[in-house]
């Protein structure tokens, strides 16, 4: 799971995950992934589809841009990420083309440039192995069947990612639940995997876990029971609790902090 801007720690879950997406790009299968809120979905989808640095190598607004912020990364990429609009996806297809045809014409600037190579395609998806569909929810039929076409046109693998209960809806879509070779539900982190993450998360504030110490101890089995695993409440809950030692000018997490912290939660940890 992510923790910061700059540290993705690779849980068990986010693997199992990574072998999903292996497999559904080997044998070029329509995949369903379905987890619960904030167990980390779609950041893992950003992980491994390396969008956080494809999508600002991307972003270019005129031709004089293009390439201009790529690098090496930019050919590496295999895999679009793309996130399903809140409101009416009636140009998903072009929005996802042209995400395609973005890397495409990056990808031809950066050779021409950096290796002095002329290869051309106009072809969206040159070279593109999976498309990620996160948010998949919000879609209505009309927009599955985009999704199939896309999938039916190109030799390349496609992953649908949203709620539990989407692969009961799914089947509901003979044409496109027959192309569906795999699916995987997204778990909530372990007990150990949290105990993991929390390390992580004390060092980022600069100070050490001492299990020995009833107050550390005391601190982190509360947070586990608190967030259940979930890694978004395990995120938010620690920005409040940031916000405490620094008001207070404290050094240690103790539950006290703990309960303060999930106090000025709005919602989300009872």
């Amino acid at each position: 799971m992510l923790f910061s801007k700059t540290k993705f720690i690779e849980t068990k879950e986010y693997r199992r995950f990574a072998e999903f997406c292996d497999a559904c790009i080997k044998y070029k299968y329509i995949g369903i992934c379905y987890g619960l809120p904030g167990v980390g979905r779609t950041l893992s989808s950003r992980y491994y589809s390396n969008w956080d640095f494809i999508e600002k190598q991307i972003a270019y607004k005129n031709a004089k841009e293009i390439g201009t912020n790529a690098d090496e990364k930019i050919l590496e990429a295999r895999t679009i990420f793309y996130t399903a609009p809140a409101i009416r996806a009636t140009k998903m297809t072009d929005e996802i083309n042209a995400i395609g045809g973005r890397m495409g014409m990056v990808r031809t600037m950066y050779k021409m440039v950096s290796r002095g190579e002329e290869e051309y395609s106009t072809h969206s998806y040159e070279d593109i192995d999976l498309i990620i569909v996160d948010e998949i929810d919000r879609l209505k039929v009309q927009n599955l069947e985009q999704l199939r076409d896309i999938y039916d046109r190109n030799d390349l693998a496609m992953i649908l990612i949203g709620m539990p209960g989407i692969e009961k809806r799914l089947a509901r879509y003979p044409q496109l639940y027959s192309r569906i070779g795999f699916a995987h539900e997204f778990d909530k982190l372990s007990k150990d995997e949290a105990h993991h993450i929390l390390e992580y998360k004390w060092g980022e504030l600069g100070l050490s876990i001492k299990l020995e110490d009833f107050s550390d101890y005391e601190a982190i089995t509360s947070i586990i029971k608190i967030t259940g695993g979930n890694f978004r409440l395990i995120q938010r809950l620690f920005t409040q609790i940031e916000r405490i030692l620094e008001i207070n000018n404290l050094e240690t997490i103790t539950i006290e902090v703990v309960e303060v912290a999930r106090d000025s939660l709005v919602i989300g940890i009872k």
